[in-house]
């Protein structure tokens, strides 16, 4: 979970409504230079990111529905008017596939973890104390 210092967040709230570290400074009373900094936070860079990556368009859910909703809306006319070109309908459709493939390629970057355990009886602490245990010299 994503912890931002109360005093940071409110920081970059007041800088996504203005879009601008010297009004943001402004408003708040604070140097531009404090402000640069603690946008610069990692956790405040990941926030601002986020809300980015949520807004509008950018929100993968809405340009997926948005995608899905031109396809659904060329296919309609497609067939009311028998008039299409299957490029527009391709283009489409590739760029659906591309945004799901990208996603797909995203969380798997994000999921993937190797763990490797090697067990060597007799190695270690513990390979140490089982030979002590069982006799074995």
């Amino acid at each position: 979970m994503l912890q931002v210092i109360p005093e940071f967040l409110h920081v970059a709230n007041v800088y996504l409504e203005s879009h601008s570290i010297d009004e943001t400074a402004a408003r708040l009373k604070i140097s531009p230079l404090r402000v640069q900094e603690i946008l610069n936070d990692k956790q405040t860079k990941e926030y601002l990111n986020q809300i980015y990556l949520e807004s509008g368009f950018r929100n993968k859910f809405t340009l997926a529905n948005t995608v899905d909703e031109l396809i659904k809306q060329k296919l309609q006319e497609a067939q009311e008017t028998g008039f299409y070109t299957k490029a527009d309908l391709m283009d489409l459709l590739e760029f659906s596939h591309k945004l799901r493939m990208d996603e797909e390629k995203r969380t798997q970057q994000t999921a993937k973890t190797t763990n490797v355990q090697i067990n060597e009886f007799g190695q270690g602490n513990y390979g140490e104390l089982m030979k002590k245990l069982i006799g074995v010299k």
